[in-house]
């Protein structure tokens, strides 16, 4: 008995129904005998005392015994591997259903979705309170760790019911097949196959590699010279394309194989091109014009592609740099194509200057009359954005003139001279080779035209293109280095696997660069055998896209809000795990019951595996119970008695 108060309160209910009890009974009531008049006081004593007692909310502890039905799980193995075996057709469904009234039993199933992880479904029920678990399956896994091992922490035995054939079949396969999932342009990625042949003694086949459009990438013949053969093939292959790239292996099929389905593998390589592309956009024909594509492209991570004014477009975001020939100009005044690119200005004598100061680009040029100055170039030691060597800038100190448009420079704060002009022994000290910082874009200039002269000078000198080349990649890859973001970004896996639902969100930010979620963002998704339209759903600031389960494949996809896009790329691999081992390994299956106290049957001894659950006891969980005495029946009975015993002795003496 607990209570929460002195235990000299009990006293005070002793107290409290004495009182009563003596106030109630020893005054006025001589007309009772007087052994009456003592047992109904010590009635009444009892009954006032108790009350009291119960207002102290007292608690009793008691010791409860519960008898508990053995919980046993069924775990059944539904992966192709059985499913394709003689025992496709087993099932412990309807023991489940036999047992159900005599035990706890719950069923599940797992290897549903092309992998088998026997430990992952054996490690569920780790920290459950089991009398047993019932495993069917042939031991086949291809995930997860050893489930021998694991099966040690689950403190139950595990009853194995051994599936599948453990006869070797006649069969070839493509074991593994390892390569990276990620490879530069123009690299060569290497690829390793493992190939397994069983029964297949004397025949020979071929193991080739091809790409998407079908063309042949390798091939190599293979003679099965044994029974049980294996061997590791490693090749590479040229990744000439940049995006998300789709492979098959395949390995020729050699007559009564037990299945084909494991001799073709796809794999998939993310074909990253790292080279940053140039737009030179020209105003007209100029030497100048095929002298900086060279130099541009004499750095491996540029190309450059020239565009002339009349047929440039709006923008394209593919590349990293824009070079303005003579442009703005008089035949060519807009230049929007090119308005959301770093840009590198060539300025010469069809500039349109009065346009080109209009774009506030950081550098200005005032001139009222329109002619030419010939200008030679002076290091500038206190430009600070990017370096040359010291022979670089003796180099270009000692070329010829270019032929600078006549004008006041001005250069706006970040702008900062490389080089100065100087006329004839005159510096002028206004800019020839200048750079800029400010904004959100980079800008560079070069304030006269004639480069060409500079690049065969270099060569006539020191028999290179290097010195030349060299600055031209250094303005390149200072002003392409910063890009504007895309407004709209998609986030996708570069791979999926058949079954797994893939999930695709998307940020969306405004002209400030702030996530917003207000426009509807459409996807648009083309793959081998599907095109669909999809709309993005919002989710918090961001949006979220479920696809349902889409068949094997390469997927190109279009996503769009505000006219802004993203586009990219995934796959949906078919693991095809399961096809690539078929005998089973019932060894497994002993060691996983032996280590746990188990017993392997066989599909045919289900009758024995039933007794044998049937045997198991319930368990008796003890336990301690708390409970107030106010909420127990017994205490309400016993007072509702002493109150009636006393109305029957008062009622029957004639005082009521």
């Amino acid at each position: 008995m607990i209570i929460d108060y002195p235990w000299y309160f009990v006293l005070l209910c002793l107290l409290a129904g004495a009182i009563y009890a003596t106030a109630l009974y020893a005054f006025g009531r001589r007309a009772f005998p007087r052994w009456l008049l003592w047992l109904l006081s010590v009635l009444r004593f009892v009954v006032v005392s108790v009350i009291a007692f119960l207002l102290l909310a007292p608690v009793s502890r008691q010791r409860v015994n519960e008898r508990q039905q053995p919980h046993v799980v069924f775990l059944e193995d539904k992966s192709l591997s059985v499913g394709i075996s003689a025992d496709s057709y087993f099932s412990l469904a309807p023991m489940h259903d036999d047992l159900h009234d005599r035990l706890h039993v719950t069923y599940e199933t797992f290897g549903n979705q092309g992998v088998t992880d026997i430990g992952e479904a054996l490690m569920r029920h780790r920290y459950d309170d089991l009398a047993a678990i019932v495993l069917a399956t042939d031991g086949i896994y291809n995930r997860g760790s050893n489930p021998s091992s694991l099966a040690e922490q689950l403190g139950c035995p595990v009853y194995t019911v051994a599936l599948g054939d453990t006869t070797p079949q006649r069969d070839a396969t493509l074991a593994d097949l390892r390569a990276s999932r990620i490879a530069m342009l123009g690299s060569n990625c290497p690829v390793e196959i493992t190939v397994a042949a069983t029964l297949l003694n004397g025949n020979n086949a071929t193991l080739s590699i091809a790409d998407a459009q079908g063309r042949q990438l390798f091939a190599q013949r293979l003679e099965y010279n044994g029974d049980s053969y294996s061997t590791a093939v490693s090749t590479t292959i040229t990744t000439d394309k940049p995006g998300l790239q789709r492979y098959t292996a395949r390995l020729s099929v050699v007559g009564g194989e037990t299945t084909t389905e494991n001799n073709t593998m796809m794999f998939y390589v993310d074909v990253i091109d790292t080279r940053r592309h140039v737009a030179i956009y020209a105003n007209a024909p100029h030497p100048d014009i095929a002298a900086l594509k060279r130099s541009v492209e004499s750095n491996p991570y540029y190309d450059a592609t020239v565009i002339y004014a009349s047929d440039a477009k709006k923008t394209d975001t593919s590349y990293s740099l824009a070079i303005l020939h003579n442009l703005p100009s008089a035949t060519h005044p807009d230049i929007s194509f090119a308005k959301d690119l770093p840009q590198l200005y060539i300025i010469g004598m069809q500039t349109d200057l009065p346009r080109l100061n209009a774009l506030h680009a950081g550098l200005e040029i005032v001139s009222r009359v329109k002619r030419s100055n010939e200008v030679t170039a002076v290091h500038q030691a206190a430009f600070s954005l990017f370096s040359l060597d010291d022979a670089t800038v003796s180099a270009i100190e000692a070329m010829p003139p270019l032929s600078a448009p006549f004008g006041e420079g001005s250069m706006a704060a970040g702008t900062q001279a490389l080089f100065t002009a100087r006329l004839g022994n005159i510096d002028t000290h206004q800019p020839l080779v200048a750079a800029a910082s400010n904004g959100e874009l980079r800008r560079a200039f070069v304030w006269g035209e004639g480069l060409w002269r500079w690049r065969m000078a270099d060569w006539q000198t020191s028999s290179s293109h290097e010195h030349f080349d060299r600055l031209v990649s250094q303005l390149v890859a200072f002003t392409a280095m910063q890009q504007q973001r895309n407004r709209l970004q998609v986030e996708t896996e570069r791979s999926y696997a058949t079954g797994e639902t893939p999930v695709i969100r998307a940020q969306l930010y405004n002209e400030a660069y702030e996530l917003t979620n207000t426009p509807d963002v459409s996807f648009s998704l083309n793959g081998d055998s599907v095109k669909a339209e999809y709309q993005f759903a919002r989710d918090g600031q961001t949006y979220r896209l479920a696809l349902p389960d889409l068949p094997q494949g390469l997927y190109h996809y279009t996503a769009s809000a505000d006219g802004l896009v993203a586009a990219g790329s995934f796959a949906i691999e078919a693991l095809n795990l399961e096809q690539r081992r078929l005998v089973a390994d019932h060894n497994l299956l002993r060691s996983i019951s032996a280590t746990t106290g188990g017993v392997t049957y066989t599909p045919g001894q289900l009758d024995e595996l039933k007794e044998q659950l049937t045997s198991l006891k319930p368990t008796i969980y003890t336990h301690t119970r708390y409970a107030e005495l106010l909420h127990l029946p017994l205490v309400l009975i016993l007072i509702i008695l002493l109150l009636v015993t006393e109305w029957v002795l008062r009622k029957y003496h004639g005082e009521l």
